[in-house]
């Protein structure tokens, strides 16, 4: 099953470098296999991103591990590090096809 999954996270970097940081995330993202149409949206004054995708996997437990692995990866491969991951899930739905 298809299930839209939103993550926030809370940059804890340079916010002089947050936007460069976003678009390099979202590139990172784009790479990764099992992540459909992945999106972000960011206040940059705040720090704070939201990191939308869809995962097609068996249930709402798979959609969580899948999306925060997703991140968690793409940060990594951008050169970031998680120290006490805060990445929490802020929304998750099935998708139909009607």
């Amino acid at each position: 099953m298809k299930i839209m999954v939103t993550l926030r996270i809370l940059y804890l970097g340079d916010l002089g470098k947050f936007d460069e940081q976003t678009d390099q995330l979202m590139d990172a993202l784009l790479e990764l296999d099992g992540v459909i149409d992945p999106d972000i949206a960011a206040s940059l004054s705040e720090g704070l991103v939201d990191v939308t995708m869809i995962v097609d996997v068996e249930d709402f437990d798979a959609a969580s591990a899948a999306a925060l692995s997703a991140v968690r990866t793409a940060i990594h491969a951008i050169g970031g590090w998680t120290p006490g991951w805060n990445g929490q899930i802020r929304e998750a739905k099935v998708l139909t096809d009607a």
